[in-house]
């Protein structure tokens, strides 16, 4: 991501915290908890430091993680932006919610959305994305009274645009400031460390990680797809092997703590601190099934396994083991705001298990990428490659004759399993369901174009 060198400096912020804290209305809060959701792109739960990652990246993040509840397996709905996003907001999986496996060529329409449910409940709503597949056009914008979706920069080896962490959380202080003391509902997308991976130049170099015994440069792969070597998009000067650009996505991690960080320390200094909730979209492939750097062609654990963590009030810090989901997200915030799920969310509203202290069901849950989907359960995982689309899907799939089954190792790693007849049942009515995305492709010729150099070809 081509970055410039900060220009606001420890004096900006302190005056945006206390603008923030003290805001500019004269409405007196009437108690209802405001809520932030932070969304983060391409970031793997493995790379944290609260997750077991080795360096100490993430300090914000693990410190409101100490604050709070992490899930310590979540599993994304998929390993693309746009699929994920939409069931984060609706609580449904791709096959049920009108994205579909679209990544920015279709349209969130139908199901009612997170901002929805809270501004219908009286809620100031804002959104600030990073990411063109979350542009207005695709219609993540419903339900919010203010939707930021203007991207600052042009991403290195791209024509696509983004808007790097710290603008974005300046321009999230500044909607904050003028918003005062009334209930929000506020969503924040974090494009860091999406690739290329190339934080300000002052972040850059701050962590190495060793090279693997053996370690060969990589060579550039055809395309995005990252089989066999650097993706095309990926590739940074004089940059060749795999933990040089891993060290470089844990740069980006630290560079997007920090101005997280900042925006936790400006809503917590309010009378009264909101409820948080921090996910990813998806994680990354950093050398696994020989893919490099990138995350939309599958769904195993180093693309969907990302972070999430929750704070709210009564719910006692605390780490779970058992699986959680995207779609978990909106049933939760709502219930904790007091409000009520539409009866179509798949999800499980986890707070009543938390402050009862109670543990998690243990259930399954799809990662679904559309050439393949995974059925995750706490311990292990069927994952079934070249599925047909969920338009042409029908009895006579047979994900059991083409899954591959694995079990969660104490290792943090997974292994081989045998079968599973449960997860097989539940596999093939996921599949028997047909897609039901709507409306008309969203792809003119310029929107194409910076598709394909994100490396997302629409089917």
């Amino acid at each position: 991501m081509a970055r410039a060198r900060s220009a606001i400096g420890p004096v900006w912020l302190a005056a945006w915290v206390c603008m923030v804290a003290a805001g500019c209305s004269e409405r007196v809060d009437d108690g209802r908890p405001s809520v932030l959701l932070i969304t983060i792109d391409t970031l793997r739960a493995d790379h944290l430091h609260s997750y077991g990652f080795p360096l100490e990246n993430s300090p914000n993040l693990d410190a409101l993680a100490a604050q709070g509840v992490l899930f310590e397996r979540a599993i994304a709905a998929s390993s693309a932006t746009g699929p994920s996003h939409a069931s984060i907001m609706t609580a449904r999986y791709p096959r049920e919610h009108t994205i579909g496996h679209g990544n920015g060529w279709t349209r969130l329409e139908r199901d009612p959305t997170l901002a929805e449910i809270f501004g219908d409940a009286g809620y100031r709503t804002a959104a600030f994305v990073g990411n063109l597949v979350l542009e207005r056009r695709t219609g993540f914008d419903r339900g919010f009274e203010h939707y930021d979706d203007e991207f600052d920069r042009r991403e290195r080896n791209r024509e696509s645009y983004e808007r790097i962490a710290e603008h974005t959380t300046a321009r999230t202080l500044a909607w904050l400031r003028e918003v005062g003391d009334e209930p929000w509902f506020v969503w924040v997308h974090y494009q860091d460390p999406h690739g290329p991976y190339s934080p300000p130049k002052e972040y850059q170099g701050r962590f190495k990680v060793a090279p693997a015994p053996g370690e060969a440069p990589l060579p550039d792969a055809r395309g995005h797809t990252g089989k066999g070597g650097i993706p095309a998009y990926q590739k940074l000067e004089g940059l060749t092997r795999l933990s040089e650009y891993r060290s470089r996505y844990i740069d980006e991690i630290f560079y997007t703590d920090l101005w997280i960080g900042k925006l936790l320390e400006a809503v917590d200094a309010r009378p009264q601190q909101p409820i948080v909730m921090l996910t990813a979209d998806h994680g990354e492939s950093m050398g696994e099934h020989d893919r490099y750097f990138v995350h939309f062609w599958t769904t195993t654990p180093e693309n969907v396994h990302v972070p999430m963590i929750l704070r709210a009030p009564g719910i006692t810090p605390d780490r779970r083991s058992r699986i959680v989901s995207h779609v978990d997200i909106l049933p939760t915030l709502v219930e904790l705001a007091g409000l009520e799920a539409p009866a179509h969310a798949r999800g499980v509203a986890l707070g009543p298990f938390l402050r009862q202290r109670r543990p998690l069901p243990d259930r399954i849950v799809f990662a679904d990428a559309g050439r393949e989907v995974t059925a995750y359960r706490s311990r292990w995982f069927v994952r079934v490659i070249g599925t047909p689309a969920g338009d042409d899907a029908s009895a006579e799939a047979e994900p059991a004759a083409r899954g591959i089954g694995y079990a969660w190792r104490n290792s943090g790693e997974w292994s081989i399993m045998r079968r599973n007849v449960e997860l097989d049942t539940e596999v093939r009515a996921y599949l028997e369901q047909k897609n039901v995305t709507t409306g008309a492709p969203l792809i003119g010729a310029d929107i194409l174009q910076r598709l394909r150099a994100l490396g997302y070809e629409p089917d």
